[in-house]
């Protein structure tokens, strides 16, 4: 998505309620704050991406704080909650069938993206979810674009095929529930899946060595870093690892930054996008209604068979590729 003037002002007001995080004096913020409006004063065109100026004025925020990620400490006391509440729609998820399952955990993993640690616009939610949030899907949580049941049966047709899925992770706090989806996608579904993550971490997102402090690894076949501290994968940043998304059967695809970047940038691969729609922007840009939960499936209809250049579940277990460079490391 190009930028608007409502996208600048919320990239200003996640800045601001970073830089308040923050034990100096106001003086000190006003100079940061002062900072990043010079940053994001190089970065307004109608041609400039929402992820590009997000990502930039980030980065540009670590340098002033000499590299610090000020959501370490945010990570240290708020991820556990998250933790907690996935391991109950786990449990809760025990005795359901396997349709069953694959539905409430993408609303699960899509519930969880609207979620945030900070006072922010795109806050929906004021904790991560727990079962009681699912009960409330289609009530007090609205539902937008839901192809689920689509999703569902795509699943089952790749699954009795074979075939590739590629999962792009969000934000940490999201990463408990799509762990949950990533296990039947693997051990119930037989499929391949590779996860696509970063070497060092954007705000809050997932890097790679999360995946092995949570376990998500187990369920993994291969591992794809950018490379850096990207929020997402972008053409012009990592054109190799966009066009391995094109050449997987599906492509799953975390949180409205990483959506709305996809939406202006599509790919030819099948995709589903799973989050929360936070501004009018993101619901006037995606036919949706504000603050509702969305599972949003393309290129699904598509005739071309995907299936031949999969890689078999299992045969690369342990590796991740760099965008750096492109050997296998092992974990």
């Amino acid at each position: 998505m190009k930028l608007t003037p409502t996208c600048i002002a919320c990239t200003l007001a996640r800045r601001a309620a970073e830089i308040e995080t923050l034990k100096i004096d106001n003086s000190k913020k006003l100079g940061l704050y002062r900072d990043l409006l010079e940053a994001v004063s190089l970065y307004i065109g109608p041609d400039i991406e929402v992820v590009v100026l997000e990502s930039v004025v980030f980065r540009r925020f670590k340098t002033l704080l000499g590299g610090k990620n000020i959501y370490d400490n945010i990570i240290e006391s708020k991820l556990p909650t998250a933790l907690t509440r996935a391991r109950e729609i786990r449990g809760m998820l025990n005795n359901k069938g396997l349709e069953e399952k694959l539905r409430l955990s993408m609303y699960a993993a899509a519930l969880a993206s609207g979620y945030t640690p900070l006072e922010v616009n795109e806050k929906i939610l004021d904790e991560p979810p727990g079962p009681a949030d699912l009960a409330l899907i289609g009530s007090s949580i609205k539902v937008g674009k839901d192809d689920t049941e689509k999703v569902i049966g795509f699943l089952k047709d790749l699954s009795s095929k074979g075939g590739k899925v590629i999962y792009l992770f969000g934000s940490i706090f999201e990463l408990p529930y799509d762990t949950i989806v990533v296990e039947i996608l693997s051990e119930e579904l037989g499929l391949s899946v590779a996860g696509v993550v970063r070497s060092s971490r954007y705000r809050d997102y997932v890097v790679a060595n999360d995946l092995e402090v949570h376990g998500t690894a187990n369920y993994l076949d291969e591992v794809i870093d950018l490379g850096n501290d990207a929020l997402t994968v972008t053409k012009e940043e990592h054109p190799h690892i966009y066009d391995q998304l094109n050449e997987a059967d599906l492509v799953l695809i975390k949180g409205v930054e990483q959506t709305i970047y996809f939406h202006n940038n599509p790919l030819s691969a099948p995709y589903v996008y799973m989050f929360m729609a936070p501004c009018i922007i993101v619901s006037k840009a995606l036919n949706i209604p504000i603050r509702s939960l969305n599972i949003y499936a393309g290129n699904m209809d598509q005739s071309q068979d995907r299936t031949s250049s999969s890689m078999p579940k299992g045969c690369q277990p342990g590796f991740f590729h760099s965008s750096v460079d492109m050997d296998p490391i092992l974990l």
